[in-house]
């Protein structure tokens, strides 16, 4: 193949595996299904240092864990990044992807009137460093590549909502995937080469397009009305479950 692009010379290559994202320019040419889905969902993202928090009281001076919360049709979670650092995420309802002239003043008026703790993890952040950005995702697909030197990885490949938490883990698989598939494969040897990619696909979308339906499915959950009354209730029954278990 001869790979052509704006600001720098031609390459040739006998192998090309788009990893270029929910955007993808590779799976526009392979897949050619259109731009990735609004799913009507914003996430506002940060990190802030813990240190920056120490008035808060325990857990949070020294660990956070997991901590969610939920209501309104929106979801705040915080949760450990490292010894230094907490991260944190908010998800809303929006008609539209638009990014917003402060992402920092929009996320708290999202917000607004929350617990404390909301705000206070929120004001921490340095204004910069907060990520607003829309959540997509696409409809699986049964082919991503073009089973002879192109295929895809990742979000490229399977973009879905974050409610399941997967979409790096999924990625990190496909690599493993795809390399256990090549280490054997001669690139020069097109028949080996399309077997190769050909095995890898089939074996990954049979875990990914799956997850992507499950993933859509919790995230609408996870705005619904009840979604409160949803959690305690998934809540209760793990707890329950794992009291008989012991």
């Amino acid at each position: 193949m001869r790979l052509k692009f704006r600001q720098q010379e031609d390459v040739c290559a006998r192998l090309l595996i788009g990893a270029d994202g929910y955007n993808s320019v590779v799976r526009s040419i392979t897949v050619a299904d259109g731009a990735p889905l609004y799913t009507g969902t914003m996430t506002w993202r940060g990190i802030v240092r813990r240190k920056n928090l120490s008035s808060l009281a325990a857990p949070f001076i020294e660990s956070a864990g997991f901590q969610l919360v939920v209501g309104e049709k929106k979801n705040f979670w915080i949760m450990d990044a490292g010894t230094e650092l907490l991260a944190w995420g908010g998800t809303a309802l929006r008609l539209n992807h638009s990014k917003s002239s402060s992402a920092l003043e929009t996320v708290l008026q999202i917000f607004k009137q929350w617990p404390p703790l909301v705000e206070s993890v929120i004001r921490a952040t340095e204004p910069a460093a907060i990520i607003e950005t829309g959540v997509f995702d696409r409809e699986p697909v049964p082919q991503w590549g073009n089973l002879r030197h192109v295929t895809l990885l990742g979000d490229a490949a399977h973009p879905m909502r974050p409610s399941l938490g997967l979409g790096t883990t999924m990625a990190i698989q496909d690599v493993v995937t795809l390399a256990k598939v090549l280490v054997c494969t001669d690139l020069g040897d097109g028949e080996q080469l399309g077997l190769a990619l050909r095995t890898y696909e089939q074996e990954r979308i049979a875990i990914s397009a799956p997850l992507q339906r499950l993933a859509r499915k919790e995230g609408a959950d996870s705005h619904a009305e009840d979604q409160a009354e949803r959690l305690k209730e998934r809540f209760l029954a793990a707890l329950a479950a794992r009291r008989q278990a012991s």
